[in-house]
């Protein structure tokens, strides 16, 4: 960027607005005419500068800055300890109960995935219990205890 295309930057306001000074006059005009990008920033900031001058001005309720203010001079003042400690507890429970509220959850979502699992298996137990009691009462060391404790070896397959 040149010093003509600086001094249009630096003096952007006052050229749109025509407060520029009277000196200058004369070279933004001459620049103007030869620097079609500083043509272009002149005319797009113009357009954006009418654009802000015709806005409506919007202003607040009356009651909005007498609450402001009271805001901030209420979280200016100083806190008593007894507000600090709580304020503090509070921050650093917050997190130990959303943990605790989560473990919670996946605890009885647990226990609720496996008390399905155990009514199965509670079932399935009433209906073939009555058929395995046949076969505690073997007596120590006869047939039928050492069939029923043999181990068959399992040969693992080669692929």
């Amino acid at each position: 960027m040149n010093q003509d295309c600086q001094n249009i930057v630096n003096n952007l306001i006052d050229i749109v607005e025509n407060s520029h000074p009277e000196s200058l006059e004369k070279v933004i005009l001459d620049h103007l005419a030869l620097c079609p990008r500083c043509q272009r920033l002149v005319k797009y900031f113009s357009l954006g500068w009418e654009e802000l001058s015709t806005a409506e001005k919007l202003s607040p309720p009356e009651r909005f800055w007498p609450e402001l203010l009271a805001k901030i001079q209420d979280s200016e003042k100083p806190q008593l300890l007894r507000e600090k400690i709580i304020l503090g507890l509070r921050n650093s429970l917050r997190p130990a109960a959303v943990s605790l509220t989560l473990l919670l959850g996946v605890f009885f979502g647990y226990q609720l995935g496996n008390r399905q699992h155990m009514d199965t298996i509670h079932t399935e137990m009433v209906y073939v219990e009555p058929y395995f009691q046949d076969f505690q009462d073997f007596p120590e060391g006869s047939v039928s205890d050492f069939l029923m404790k043999y181990e068959i070896p399992i040969q693992e397959e080669k692929p």
